[in-house]
């Protein structure tokens, strides 16, 4: 373990291995715990056919393990293939431990949302919201906002505000990047109810908040969130400044990898408004800010 806790993934990787082929045939599970650890360090070092060589091992010697769902899952989520990942966490679901339960009951949902299947994603968040323990408030904050996101994506505006403000009520001190992703989701919502004026306001809440907290990807979120407002009420040069306000910002505080953040929501403006319309904004972005300068 020192290895692992000082980076050395590999090297600790190569340690369990060891002494997994090395305990004896009357050890089994503790040979298949140490190819356990093996299938993390991999997956951590992106050697997703190693993690399941690993994972094989570790399976054939405790077949019936319910520890190994898991870790069999994540190995399914590297290899990408949707059948075979939404099987494998469906298995943590029906047999994991409940604090697996929840977990696996988030990741089916994320999946969906990925997928862009937005009712069986706000079905999963449900479950996993039903599963979690009614006294760890935190937790369950985090998954009625993601409740709220996935009821929105459905259209249910109304059961996605419930979730919100459930999700408000529950949240602790602790969780310090809550209220600004809570008024970021409230815009959202206002946005979908076509209130522009309400959505400027909780998006800019959520800007605010954001840069107090330094919140990289809820900065990001509301600032994409206002900019898709000025779009909605056809203010497209006060939504490629926002962009490029964005992108300078990012770009001062993490660099070449702050600015590439912004560079598909950009690509996607210009994409939407065609090559001539996007050069009389430009044009007209260029002027505003020669102005704010002279």
């Amino acid at each position: 373990m020192r290895a692992a806790n000082g980076g050395d993934f590999a090297g600790a990787a190569e340690r369990f291995e060891r002494a997994a082929q090395l305990l004896p045939a009357s050890r089994a599970a503790d040979a298949a715990a140490a190819w356990e650890s093996v299938v993390r360090l991999r997956l951590m070092l992106g050697e997703v056919d190693a993690a399941a060589r690993a994972l094989a091992r570790a399976q054939a010697l405790t077949p019936d393990a319910p520890r190994l769902l898991r870790v069999t899952a994540e190995v399914a989520d590297a290899r990408g293939d949707a059948l075979e990942r939404e099987r494998a966490w469906r298995a943590v679901v029906t047999d994991g431990d409940p604090a697996e339960r929840v977990g696996a009951w988030v990741r089916l949902g994320e999946l969906a949302r990925a997928e862009g299947m937005v009712g069986p994603a706000v079905t999963y968040f449900e479950s996993a919201l039903a599963a979690a323990p009614a006294a760890d408030l935190a937790q369950r904050a985090e998954l009625e906002l993601e409740l709220a996101m996935a009821r929105t994506a459905a259209g249910d505006l109304d059961g996605a505000t419930a979730a919100l403000e459930a999700a408000a009520a529950h949240a602790t001190a602790e969780q310090v990047t809550m209220p600004a992703r809570l008024e970021g989701q409230r815009g959202v919502i206002a946005l979908g109810r076509g209130q522009l004026e309400q959505a400027m306001v909780h998006a800019e809440a959520a800007r605010a908040g954001a840069v107090a907290g330094r919140d990289v990807p809820t900065y990001l979120g509301a600032a994409t969130l206002i900019a898709g407002i000025h779009q909605d009420a056809g203010r497209l040069v006060e939504a490629y400044d926002t962009f490029m306000r964005t992108q300078a910002s990012l770009g001062d505080l993490l660099g070449p990898d702050g600015k590439a953040l912004v560079a598909p929501a950009v690509q996607l403006f210009e994409e939407r408004l065609g090559p001539e319309q996007f050069q009389r904004v430009w044009d007209a972005w260029v002027a505003m800010r020669r102005a704010a300068r002279g």
